[in-house]
């Protein structure tokens, strides 16, 4: 009866293991997920200012890094008809952001 019921803690403990390790992986991308948000949203800003300040007709930033501690980075593309897309990564995560005006 002893080993029975040691067997059935094992299997209880073992299956809310296997369901938080999930859980901390999850939590993990999704802390990526919010730092290449914000890499794309730093393209698309900063493509939009060199429109309007500078009146550019393209801004094609490639893999260009946010600073030099971190692996974010982002790509750029503005067709010149008021619409820019920009792409941020960070580790294997990846945003995508378009914005009109």
């Amino acid at each position: 009866m002893v080993l029975l019921i040691l067997n059935v803690l094992l299997v209880i403990s073992l299956g809310i293991n296997g369901l938080m390790i999930g859980q901390i992986v999850a939590s993990r991308q999704s802390g990526e997920s919010v730092v290449a948000f914000y890499a794309a949203d730093a393209g698309a800003e900063k493509c939009l200012y060199e429109v309007r300040k500078n009146g550019a007709v393209s801004c094609p930033y490639t893999d260009v890094p946010l600073d030099f501690s971190s692996s974010a980075k982002y790509t750029t593309t503005y067709n010149g008809s008021n619409a820019i897309t920009s792409a941020g990564q960070f580790n294997n995560t990846s945003r995508k952001i378009e914005i009109t005006w």
